[in-house]
């Protein structure tokens, strides 16, 4: 028993000194090469020689991107890679420690802001996370960050829009001279990217740039990462253009109902009033600009249309019907038009040939001038309009019905 307990506790120690020891040794290392470390100089004995950073991002969500305030959010991982000559060692020297973790916020760090930042933070890095340092000098820098850039929105397709929104990041005081950068990979890495509800995320190419600037006669060196969006429609389709053109149908239909029955204008009116709430609602949503008109706005413009022309042809039909007398025979020209060719156009042959042989007896009978004929007289005319009134009303129905199919067919593209 004696001799199985002490070959454990020799195993034991034997296990536990190492790593102690392995500790220790990296302590010492760490201190050692902070010592005399100054954070706020580049990481390079020559003057004349760049820093080189190899650039790299993990997309991680796209957050929001906000149409009114023409904003963009979105949470990244940057990945940052450079050598650093002051970090250097030889591993068999220090007990075979071939790597450190430091933190970020005690070595030299390359200043890379976000250009076009809109936050209220300045856009910089914050060193939250630490680095690794291996015995060559390979720094890596792995960083979450939460962006908010300016992303210009082009709304004249909406709700089938697409938009590119644009990060720039790069260093503030270092030019290429001093501090270059370099894309790892020429897209973003989207391994662990959330999927979006409202948006479809088609691409995320990376380019490199450089710019010169009115302070400095080198150029700058940034990074352009560009997030290629299309947004789901299908919310819109359902909620607003289904709505829409539920009311397109029965504005047609709505012809339907006869003139003379004091319902038809009340009801166009209620379509049109449901139609500017609709078009309110979708304002709302939508950055303020005269610059464009987005394709869903131009659906419900024309749609409202549609429906005002609706209430003035009824009006029109209304008062066609209810000619006050003395009522005036119906003119030869509209006669022909309304009663013999569109009559027929829209199957309503049955009112042209009525009127036909209303016309035939009234000429084959001499006009007394009598009270009771010239009645009769009065009442035949007002009947006239009255039949050209419903021919009217038929092809204005067609009109309107023909109208929608095309806004349909140009705006739901």
């Amino acid at each position: 028993m004696r001799n199985f307990l002490g070959l454990f506790l020799l195993i034991t120690l034997l296990t536990i000194i190492p790593e102690s020891i392995g500790q220790d040794v990296a302590a010492v290392l760490k201190k050692s090469l902070l010592s005399n470390y100054d954070k706020s100089l580049r990481p390079v004995k020559s003057v004349s020689t760049a820093v080189n950073v190899d650039f790299d991002i993990s997309l991680r969500k796209v957050i929001e991107l906000a149409e009114k305030a023409q904003t963009f959010r979105i949470n990244i991982w940057l990945r940052l890679y450079w050598y650093d000559e002051y970090l250097r060692w030889n591993a068999s020297e220090h007990g075979g420690v071939d790597s450190l973790t430091i933190h970020s916020s005690d070595v030299w760090r390359p200043d890379i802001f976000l250009y076009n930042n809109v936050a209220e933070t300045y856009g910089a890095v914050e060193p939250i996370t630490a680095v690794t340092v291996t015995s060559a000098g390979r720094v890596t820098y792995l960083q979450p960050a939460i962006f908010t850039s300016a992303c210009p929105v082009d709304i004249s397709r909406f709700p089938f829009d697409k938009q590119e929104c644009i990060l720039e990041f790069g260093s503030w005081a270092y030019t290429r001279e001093r501090l270059n950068m370099s894309l790892v990979n020429p897209a973003a890495d989207r391994q662990a990217f959330t999927h979006n509800v409202e948006w479809i995320l088609n691409g995320v190419p990376m380019e490199r740039k450089e710019a010169l600037y009115s302070c400095c006669p080198e150029p700058y060196v940034s990074i352009l990462l560009k997030l290629q969006l299309e947004r789901r429609s299908f919310f819109y389709m359902f909620n607003m253009v289904l709505p829409c053109a539920i009311l397109m149908i029965l504005n047609v239909f709505g012809f339907y109902i006869p003139p003379d029955s004091g319902e038809r204008l009340g009801f166009f009116i209620t379509i049109l009033l449901a139609l500017v709430v609709f078009l309110q609602v979708l304002s709302s949503s939508l950055p303020k600009t005269s610059t464009t008109t987005p394709q869903l706005g131009q659906f419900f413009a024309a749609t409202i249309a549609l429906v005002g022309f609706s209430c003035l042809a009824s009006i029109v039909v209304i008062r066609l019907s209810y000619s006050s007398p003395p009522s005036r025979p119906l003119p030869r020209w509209l006669r022909l038009l309304l009663l013999r060719y569109l009559a027929r156009l829209f199957c309503m042959n049955t009112i042209a040939e009525e009127k036909h042989v209303d016309n035939t007896e009234k000429e084959g009978t001499n006009r007394s001038f009598d009270q009771k004929s010239q009645r009769n007289e009065e009442e035949a005319d007002q009947d006239e309009w009255k039949m050209a009134a419903l021919v009217l009303d038929r092809a204005l129905m067609f009109v309107v019905g023909l109208a929608s199919i095309i806004v349909c067919v140009m705006l739901l593209r």
